[in-house]
């Protein structure tokens, strides 16, 4: 097996829903039509996703064909020792590139009621995975994302956030070397 095949073959094996966050793999992977990179579980899925905020989809449609970095391929969520969880890159990322791209959700999204704390009101649960990021107006925005709650804050970050056509995206400042944990800037 060559080396294209094999990372083809490894990428394949388990990956998340871009909308649903469910664990899929092999032949229960869907991927975007037009990007092939985007995963899905179902067509449902695939199509909640590509309208921002329609079924709290992703906007997929909005940078489906850029180069971006997609979970399970360049970036994963993992426990991280004393800190819950935490994004780690899955490969090494350049300077200036958009690993997560997010918009937010709302209490409907079908995985808000797994959000730590698992007993917790909606209230608690926005207070502790909400993402702030600055728009280009220069205004702060708390928002509700599944994924980029989980980066860790550092006061020399690796990373950093902002908005591009509607969605937050979290970019790198620097080169990252692959399972580097990526930090933004303390609040």
């Amino acid at each position: 097996m060559d080396s294209a095949t094999a990372a083809t073959t490894a990428e394949e094996m388990k990956r998340h829903c871009a909308f649903c966050l469910k664990e899929i793999s092999g032949e229960a992977i869907k991927k975007c039509a037009k990007c092939h990179k985007r995963a899905y579980c179902s067509k449902e899925c695939q199509t909640a996703d590509w309208t921002p905020n329609k079924k709290n989809g992703q906007g997929h449609k909005n940078w489906c064909g850029t180069d971006y970095g997609e979970e399970d391929v360049d970036w994963a969520v993992v426990p991280v020792p004393g800190k819950g969880l935490g994004i780690v890159a899955l490969r090494d990322i350049p300077k200036a590139y958009p690993i997560v791209v997010e918009t937010g959700v709302d209490k409907t999204h079908p995985r808000v009621a797994e959000l730590t704390p698992l007993n917790g009101s909606l209230e608690m649960k926005f207070h502790s995975n909400k993402y702030s990021c600055v728009g280009r107006d220069g205004v702060a925005e708390e928002v509700l994302c599944l994924r980029m709650s989980r980066v860790n804050h550092s006061c020399v970050p690796n990373a950093d956030n902002f908005y591009d056509k509607s969605v937050k995206v979290i970019g790198t400042c620097r080169g990252l070397t692959c399972l580097l944990l990526i930090l933004v800037q303390c609040e």
